[in-house]
């Protein structure tokens, strides 16, 4: 799996270590698709707070950005509903 700069740098700003990352993408609470950029998205709960992680598929995992939302139903409702993300 591939990290980039920028997921590092929020991993850093948030404090998520990398195996909560890891942990996200493979073992995830739920996973979408944005229909927008064609990225996946892993959402972990972690205690009162969840881990939103979003990566690429390809020849190789590269993983994007992560952040953590404590909202997480009200971040997912509204990316479904707007039709930004499917569920998979």
């Amino acid at each position: 799996m591939k990290f980039t700069n920028h997921i590092r740098e929020r991993m850093l700003e948030y404090n998520i270590s990398e195996q909560e990352v890891l942990e996200a993408i493979k073992e995830p609470d739920s996973l979408y698709l944005d229909v927008l950029t064609g990225r996946f998205v892993a959402v972990k709960k972690t205690g009162s707070k969840a881990i939103v992680a979003v990566f690429e598929k390809n020849d190789e995992t590269t993983l994007i950005t992560v952040f953590p939302t404590s909202k997480i139903n009200k971040v997912v409702e509204s990316r479904i509903r707007s039709g930004r993300w499917i569920e998979i």
